[in-house]
């Protein structure tokens, strides 16, 4: 069997139904030709490198599975004819997967090691959306002890007059 990664975009302003029944039909083409689904991760919403059919975010998602090589074009057909899809793009990852099972127990790895690594970004965004809650609050004054860009150096600054002369000198 072959192994493919798919990532597709959906319009920012799909359902989540409407997402799920995308992820079924996948799902059902993978299935249909005997393929294996081996992970599918949710990369977000994000911003489009260029505009597309006037959107300038879109989700995106990424499936990775098993198969012979049918089912690729069908996926294709079902996404060129879905108005929600912004853009597909489909790669063969591995031409020749001989342990399927083995390689199912890295993708369930490699799935919960997406999970743990979206766990923190989430924490890390909402931190640092609370710090921004705090300084709104605040009246918009930034503490200057808080805020690594208004720390100055101990030497008194890097281009100092004095400093230029001496180099000037050597």
């Amino acid at each position: 069997m072959r192994e493919y990664e798919f990532v597709y975009v959906i319009q920012p302003d799909a359902t989540a139904e409407r997402e799920a029944e995308i992820h079924a039909r996948l799902d059902q083409v993978v299935a249909d030709h005997k393929g294996r689904l081996l992970l599918r991760d949710d990369w977000g919403k994000r911003r489009l490198a260029y505009e597309i059919k006037k959107f300038q975010k879109g989700h995106y998602f990424q499936v990775n599975f098993l198969g012979l090589g049918k089912e690729v074009a069908e996926i294709e057909r079902l996404m060129r004819i879905d108005a929600d899809i912004l853009r597909y793009l489909s790669v063969l990852a591995n031409e020749d997967v001989r342990d399927i099972e083995t390689r199912v127990v890295e993708a369930a790895k490699q799935a919960e090691e997406q999970a743990r690594r979206r766990a923190e970004r989430e924490k890390e965004r909402a931190e640092r959306e609370e710090r921004e809650k705090e300084r709104e609050r605040s009246g918009g004054i930034i503490d200057e002890d808080d805020d690594d860009r208004f720390r100055a150096d101990e030497g008194g600054g890097r281009y100092r007059d004095d400093d230029r002369d001496r180099d000037d000198e050597e």
